[in-house]
């Protein structure tokens, strides 16, 4: 994720002020502006430097200043105004509490440099051949944000993966993949007389193949690229350890719909985020795998941690992923080693409910030191790092006593001790 600061309290206080009854909207989002110019001015280039700005050219800003970044569905594509709406909040929550720090030690929301700061750059760039006092210097102390500068080519990354992001949480293999096309956005076009994301969403291609004598529905592991056209995957079948002789040509890889539904039920955060890995993993030129008889268990991750495992079979001339498992489930190593080392098995696991990482995570296991050093010997210690995702997931799971777990494994007639 783009590595961005939090809201800091001088910030705060210059946020928008509530519109009082009986006065005029229209002067007040004049005041506003000028106000926060005046800001944007004084922080890119230092205190005073506002006044050097003519009140002429100022107020030309106000009559042409950019629309608010907003998302609208693409014409062609028929996206339903919930999905719209959906976005917006979405986008704008992630780039609201955002902001950039400068050189300077100024600070500025990533919201109002995509706006007034904008704005006010893009006019100062114009000004190398206008004639006034102060024109010099203010086109040498805003120089260092001009379109091309490395800062605007940081908020430019910092932008496509904010938009990325959004599109990315709002996707789902069940449903459909979104693209967002910001091309036309004023941050791209400085004559853009609007400031429009243009969003599209395909569904993925999905068709039916038989497996033990029954028809699965499988999906294609693709996503959109920003010109909407499918980036299918394709992997030879040797990356995984699969023994195909000289016919070792890139075959396409499908998600059976049982290993969606084992991946939410499993891991339980936001679909698109799940999805969205699996196919970056799928991709790599590297994948780490473990063969395992007729299939091959690839390794799963969620923020550089392993978190499970896709079960991978080679049917038909397909890669299709079959299922997925959580890295203390029964058929991973992992999960081998802690029967191992707790004598649990599988029902065990369930009914202590340390089968999902939403409820693994409520035990809060890195803080017990006796659990953690076993978990963390049985190859689950990356799980404990995990908590943070317990805010993207959709169900509430109340904390647990980590000893809750030590009362249950002392009561097991098969437990030898932790040793």
């Amino acid at each position: 994720m783009t590595p961005l600061g939090h809201t800091s309290q001088d910030l705060k206080s210059k946020k928008k002020k509530p519109v009082i009854k009986g006065t005029d909207p229209n002067q007040q989002l004049r005041s506003r502006f000028f106000e926060r110019i005046e800001y944007l001015c004084d922080t890119f280039a230092g205190p005073g430097y506002y006044k050097k700005l003519p009140a002429m050219i100022v107020e030309h800003m106000f009559m042409n200043r950019y629309p608010t970044l907003k998302a609208k569905a693409d014409p062609s594509s028929g996206i339903e105004k919930s999905r719209v709406v959906q976005f917006n909040k979405l986008m704008n929550k992630f780039i609201s509490d955002r902001y950039i720090v400068l050189d300077n030690g100024g600070k500025i929301y990533l919201s109002w440099y995509l706006s007034e700061g904008l704005l006010l750059i893009n006019y100062i760039a114009e000004m190398a051949d206008v004639q006034f006092p102060h024109a010099a210097q203010l086109v040498e102390a805003f120089k260092p944000y001009f379109p091309g500068s490395e800062v605007h080519q940081m908020i430019e990354e910092m932008l496509i993966e904010l938009v990325h992001d959004t599109t990315v949480f709002l996707s789902d293999y069940n449903k459909t993949i979104m693209n967002a096309d910001i091309s036309a956005t004023a941050f791209f076009d400085r004559e853009a007389m609007s400031n429009d994301v243009m969003i599209h969403e395909l569904r993925p291609n999905r068709s039916s193949v038989i497996i033990d004598g029954e028809p699965r529905t499988i999906t294609s592991l693709s996503w959109l690229d920003e010109d909407m056209n499918w980036m299918s995957t394709k992997v030879r079948p040797s990356l995984l350890g699969f023994k195909t002789g000289s016919l070792d040509i890139p075959l396409e890889v499908y998600i059976q719909k049982h290993a969606l539904d084992k991946m939410q039920s499993r891991i339980n955060i936001t679909p698109g985020i799940m999805h969205y890995m699996t196919f970056i993993l799928m991709n790599q030129e590297v994948i780490r795998h473990h063969k395992n008889d007729n299939n091959s268990l690839v390794e799963y991750y969620l923020s550089d941690q392993k978190a499970g495992y896709l079960l991978v079979s080679l049917v038909d001339a397909k890669l299709i992923i079959r299922t997925f498992l959580f890295l203390t489930n029964d058929g991973t190593p992992e999960g081998k080693k802690l029967n191992q080392l707790l004598s649990l098995d599988k029902q065990d696991k369930k009914y202590l409910m340390i089968d999902t990482l939403p409820a693994f995570s409520s035990y809060h296991i890195d803080q017990n030191e006796h659990l953690s050093k076993i978990f963390r010997e049985a190859g689950c210690g990356p799980l404990l790092k995990l908590g943070h995702l317990r805010e993207y997931t959709s169900i509430e799971v109340k904390d647990k006593d980590p000893e809750s777990i030590m009362k249950y494994l002392g009561d097991s007639d098969s437990f030898q001790g932790l040793g």
